[in-house]
């Protein structure tokens, strides 16, 4: 009897960081079902290794219903340094393994879904030249935890909130006001940034400040209240309805840059420019001190690629 518990806490010390991963995914998931579809793992596992770590912590982790998985209140303070505990794992693990001069591994990612196109050619570009890094890519435009969900990077438009993580800027792309063609023979063309009030807006819903568009023009600021009969989380839908002839959108080049090629809507208002005029465009990973090849390396590459020349009017 003695060695059979013995055998099993050995197993369980092997296996204990990659039961804290799964905790993780639990925390992330809200049940164990969903976590263990996630993870390619039966229900049952899952609960078993929940019952198991509980055991090892001496502490209740989660309140359990038929309807509902809940942390305790121990549970949500153990759940506060597991993502850094992985995390400083992670990084020891690049340090201590010595990885060669050139990157590998798999690169999660999470991406604008505005950035789809440019985003794809860019990662083809670099795997020929880096064919062992590997890629997983999440296209969204909420803002993940990025920590908490276990991605390696992340790629975020904008004024960046103080945190520990580390960005750097990749880029700055102009911002531009645009509408199609179809749509300007019908509502005809503003003439000043005040005409915009009697013209359909496109707006981002998740954001209301986007619904705030404000132009200068010399030293004026003007401040326009954009609104329409449609509004969206996602760029590239707008953009969509834009192009349809629905109404006017303001955004990013690398989200216009190809149908304003291709004739599919044109700039409106190019005497007035939009403040800010340029959207930055950062990296943001959440190593402190080691930070691993793959994504060194990758954000070095972005950097370089969509650099001042990159045309963001071409398609992908």
């Amino acid at each position: 009897m003695r060695v059979t518990h013995k055998y099993y806490f050995g197993n369980w010390q092997l296996d204990r960081l990659a039961t804290l991963s799964l905790f993780t995914k639990v925390v992330e998931a809200g049940s164990f079902s969903e976590a263990g579809r996630r993870m390619g793992l039966a229900p049952s596992s899952v609960s078993r290794s929940m019952v198991e770590l509980e055991g090892w912590v001496g502490a209740t982790l989660f309140h359990r219903t038929t309807r509902q998985l809940k942390l305790s209140d121990v549970g949500q303070r153990f759940h506060e340094r597991v993502p850094d505990i992985l995390l400083d794992l992670e990084e020891a693990r690049v340090v201590a393994a010595q990885l060669e001069d050139h990157p590998t591994g798999l690169l999660r990612l999470s991406v604008p879904d505005s950035m789809e196109r440019h985003m794809t050619m860019a990662m083809c570009v670099f795997q020929a030249r880096w064919p062992s890094v590997h890629f997983s890519f999440d296209f969204t435009d909420r803002v993940v935890d990025l920590v908490a969900e276990g991605f390696d990077l992340v790629l975020r438009i904008g004024p960046l909130q103080d945190s520990t993580l580390k960005a750097r800027k990749i880029t700055d792309a102009r911002r531009t006001l645009c509408a199609s063609p179809r749509y300007l023979e019908r509502a005809g063309w503003p003439k000043r940034p005040e005409d915009l009030a009697d013209h359909n807006c496109l707006t981002f819903r998740t954001n209301p400040g986007y619904n705030v568009w404000r132009f200068a023009s010399g030293k004026t600021i003007v401040d326009v209240r954009a609104s329409g009969s449609f509004s969206a989380n996602s760029g590239r839908a707008l953009m969509a309805a834009a192009c349809d002839g629905l109404g006017l959108v303001l955004v990013p080049e690398w989200l216009v840059g190809g149908a304003l090629a291709q004739n599919e809507v044109v700039e409106v208002l190019p005497e007035y420019v939009p403040v800010p005029n340029h959207s930055p465009l950062y990296a943001v990973h959440p190593y402190q001190r080691f930070v691993p090849p793959k994504v060194k390396t990758f954000v070095d590459f972005l950097v370089a690629h969509f650099g001042r020349d990159y045309d963001w009017t071409s398609s992908p």
